[in-house]
């Protein structure tokens, strides 16, 4: 029995990109009371989350330009930034507006469990990035997105891929936090050895 199907993107997904007022740098479209998280993508962490706080904030006067994002959806970067790279995906913990160089599904025209989405997606953004001979993807299309071939299992499996892609990722986190600390140590007690 086959519990996976293969289809384009555009047959599982409806999404749609951000964008943000013009000019980019009036100061009237950031801050200022009543002003709501703006994600761009060097607010997407490593983990599927975003940072805690953003870089900027959308003012009120700007938020009917963008597109309002809320908690619990899976946001890509479509674009290059200079900190972080395209395919950076998150599952917004956080109402939030997103900028152009985002995308956002909105909906599925499948039970599809979210956690499992972003890292499915995000795994195919890895795949397309290393089948661009001699070069790098900085940008990826609304068109050729929708033509990316997914893999789905039925909902069970995904709660299940999700939930153990989920137990990796954190020991991974928990094993770099180590590593991290043990040079730290090691660091210290060369450096007292010297002295």
């Amino acid at each position: 029995m086959k519990t996976w199907e293969q289809r384009q993107l555009s047959e599982l997904a409806k999404y749609r990109r951000g964008s943000f007022p013009q000019p980019y740098g009036d100061k009237k479209w950031y801050g200022g009371g009543s002003s709501m998280p703006f994600v761009q993508v060097v607010d997407i962490a490593d983990n599927l989350k975003l940072f805690s706080a953003t870089k900027q904030r959308i003012s009120k006067l700007g938020q009917p330009k963008s597109v309002f994002v809320p908690k619990g959806h899976v946001i890509i970067a479509l674009q290059e930034s200079i900190e972080r790279s395209i395919g950076r995906t998150a599952i917004t913990q956080y109402d939030t507006y997103i900028d152009r160089t985002l995308l956002v599904f909105e909906k599925f025209t499948k039970k599809v469990n979210v956690k499992f989405w972003a890292y499915i997606v995000k795994r195919k953004f890895d795949i397309e990035k290393l089948g661009a001979p001699g070069s790098t993807i900085s940008t990826i299309t609304k068109k050729e997105l929708s033509n990316f071939e997914i893999c789905l299992p039925k909902y069970d499996e995904q709660v299940n891929i999700g939930y153990l892609l989920g137990l990796i990722d954190n020991l991974i986190a928990a094993n770099e936090y180590n590593l991290k600390n043990a040079l730290n140590i090691r660091g210290r007690f060369n450096l007292h050895l010297l002295t």
